[in-house]
């Protein structure tokens, strides 16, 4: 069951809707979060019981490590610290277990293989269970705040134990669990003990509804449509293949689109459905192909993660306090476990250090003080954004493919190291034949493009809103798009579902 699914938009979604605020109506405050906290535990179970456990278990022994070290921190000034770290070790390694025990074991076989040594062990393949990334970021987070006695006091009463329910809502609430935004506990557990008390919001709901279906739309209508050249060329190159120049930009930025489109819907629609129950997300995209470089990509893409990392990674290294040379030591190491985090292959791990030199690059560029002269220069600007849009690009490549020759034969096609002969006749289904492209393929990315980079964003849409009959029109016919075409496309899993 996924957002952009009919199970969700007329199952799922109306039942918890009702329930929600039936029983805030009838003044059971308390009972509406148990009912959305058991809400998002059949959320994520109905992907597969087997998950359930995992969740649970990690929101429990988490949230009694986060009280013991409070009670410790109570009557002892500086303790914890044991805990802090038991608690770290079990979420990494949990994490580890199951995102990455496959990875490393195929590359010890491989490695054995090298050596000529007789020694292999078989991959367990172990399932992945979903937003266990996610979940397990927050948690580290909670701990390290509570060790640290940060934005902690205010969400106890009378010095007593953090509030359970309010703690699982915080890990568990469904419109954040799959694929985030990773979030903080002062930001979200505030907003559900408010909750409880603070009327029925319709200005709210209403905004929900709108950016709900903006997500959708983006999702169902244009990602989706871009997928199927992207799958198609990805698969080619994958299998061995290299495309003519044509088919493999266009492979390429259909992933890049698509990637885009399907991030920014569904950053959307988990915003619109915190609304809808009277939670605010935070902002996790904001037009990052609009960027004049990498750091500013890296301000505008998955802010959440970003905000994660340097909180509890980069400031942690020392961030920039300890002089150039180590600074760029940390900028390149919180890129680098970014592209980790991301996914158990060498694909991520290369995607990662890539963006890790990138980073490196732009602070010794800015240590020389070198745009400057030419800041507000409209060329220079155009400039920039070229330079980072092209290096996204090329380096989704890896993030996508599935291994590496699939890689470096759509690197090739990209830029003739192997000439592939175009067909006689200009023809776009000719071109771009083995990603099933049409004479509209070309129009599409363009117009994508335009998008991405001249119209609104929808959090800018969404701040301006106003609850009237242009709105609910607009709304309403994006909605209508996109539940049709949802009745003509197969099923397609959010990108970041993966992670």
């Amino acid at each position: 069951m996924v957002f952009s699914s009919y199970a969700f938009i007329f199952g799922f979604l109306p039942v918890m809707i009702v329930g929600f605020y039936l029983l805030k109506y009838l003044n059971y405050h308390r009972a509406s979060n148990i009912f959305l906290v058991f809400g998002s535990l059949f959320f994520y179970a109905f992907w597969n019981v087997l998950y359930l456990p995992i969740l649970i278990g990690s929101i429990l022994i988490n949230y009694l490590i986060a009280n013991r070290i409070l009670s410790i921190k109570s009557v002892k000034l500086g303790g914890g610290k044991s805990l802090l770290i038991i608690g770290i070790i079990f979420n990494l390694g949990l994490l580890g277990f199951f995102k990455y025990t496959d990875f490393l074991l195929e590359n010890f076989n491989l490695f054995n293989q090298i050596l000529n040594l007789n020694f292999n062990i078989p991959l367990p393949h172990i399932v992945l269970p979903l937003a266990i990334s996610f979940f397990t970021f927050q948690q580290i987070a909670f701990l390290t705040d509570c060790y640290k006695n940060v934005d902690i006091n205010d969400l106890r009463e009378h010095g007593k134990k953090i509030d359970f329910i309010d703690y699982c809502l915080f890990i568990s609430f469904f419109p954040q669990l799959i694929a985030g935004p990773i979030v903080h506990h002062k930001e979200m557990m505030p907003q559900f003990k408010a909750n409880e008390t603070i009327p029925t919001q319709y200005q709210s709901i209403a905004k929900g509804l709108f950016i709900f279906s903006i997500g959708l739309f983006k999702k169902v209508f244009i990602a989706d449509s871009f997928a199927k050249w992207a799958n198609a060329g990805f698969s080619y190159v994958e299998n061995g293949g290299v495309m003519n120049i044509i088919e493999s930009w266009v492979t390429s930025l259909s992933y890049t689109f698509q990637l885009y489109f399907d991030f920014s819907g569904y950053c959307d629609m988990a915003i619109g459905l915190g609304l809808i129950f009277g939670i605010i997300l935070p902002i996790n995209f904001n037009s990052p192909y609009k960027s004049l470089n990498i750091t500013d990509f890296w301000r505008r893409w998955h802010i959440t993660l970003g905000r994660f990392l340097k909180d509890y990674l980069y400031i942690p290294l020392g961030g920039n306090r300890f002089g150039k040379l180590l600074t760029l030591r940390n900028l390149f190491i919180v890129a680098f476990l970014s592209g980790v985090w991301h996914g158990a292959g060498w694909g991520f791990v290369i995607w990662g250090a890539l963006h890790g030199v990138a980073m490196v690059i732009h602070r010794i560029y800015l240590y020389f003080n070198i745009s400057l002269r030419y800041a507000n220069s409209k060329i220079y600007k155009i400039f920039c954004w070229f330079i980072t849009f092209n290096f996204l690009n090329i380096t989704w490549i890896f993030f996508r493919s599935q291994n590496l020759d699939g890689a470096l034969n759509l690197l090739k096609g990209m830029f003739g190291l192997v000439w592939i002969e175009l067909p006689q006749k200009f023809r776009f289904p000719l071109i771009l034949e083995q990603i099933g492209g049409r004479n509209d393929t070309i129009i599409y990315l363009i117009i994508a493009l335009i998008i991405t980079l001249i119209s609104k964003n929808s959090i800018e849409m969404l701040n301006s809103f106003k609850p009237n009959l242009k709105n609910a029109i607009f709304a309403g016919l994006l909605l209508y798009i996109a539940l049709i075409t949802l009745s003509i496309t197969p099923y397609v899993e959010f990108i970041y579902f993966n992670f």
